[in-house]
């Protein structure tokens, strides 16, 4: 059976609960962790952090989970470790309701780089829908195209070139415009 011996340097901390398992007090044991949800099974888990879940509140199709682990995930973006909390595993099937068979693979970081992205992507989408825009909004509009452009996310250089001119035009001397045109450059490349 897989077993943790990772130095806790080699987890991605999360924001709430660190890098190290968080003991829980409850007793359970490892082979009845593994038995008691199908992906733990062959997982590196932390049986010393086991938690009894309330599954009335759980959302689940066939079978309830009866307990959540700290579970060592290795994130799908950027391959490195990161351990998958009991007490969030609890928040996300017990107070989110996500489905029991939903599975968090990515770390911390690359979550909230995600966030970030769809939430800048649908602000810069309803920026560029508007008919006209505040110097407030502009200045958001370029901010938000900067980012997306920095992360491969925006590809149309003819519409981020558009958003640039614009700004050159009504709000030169707003810092984020220079940041913008390098970013630009940086893509033309």
């Amino acid at each position: 059976m897989p077993r943790c011996r990772a130095s806790i340097a080699d987890f991605v901390p999360h924001p709430r609960y660190g890098t190290t398992p968080v003991r829980s007090g409850f007793k359970i044991p490892e082979s009845e962790l593994r038995r008691s949800y199908w992906r733990l099974s062959s997982d590196v888990l932390f049986p010393e952090t086991a938690l009894p879940a309330d599954t009335s509140k759980q959302n689940y199709a066939v079978f309830p989970r009866a307990c959540y682990v700290d579970v060592a995930r290795t994130c799908r973006s950027c391959t490195r470790r990161f351990i998958f909390f009991a007490r969030e595993q609890r928040y996300w099937f017990e107070t989110l309701r996500f489905f029991v068979d939903a599975d968090c693979v990515q770390c911390p970081e690359c979550r909230r780089t995600a966030h970030a992205l769809k939430r800048r992507l649908r602000r810069y989408a309803d920026l560029r829908a508007k008919a006209s825009l505040t110097d407030a909004e502009l200045h958001r509009l370029v901010d938000d195209a900067r980012y997306l452009l920095e992360h491969g996310t925006l590809k149309n250089a003819a519409t981020v070139g558009a958003i640039k001119n614009l700004a050159l035009k009504r709000i030169p001397r707003y810092r984020g415009v220079p940041a913008l045109i390098a970013a630009l450059g940086a893509t033309r490349r």
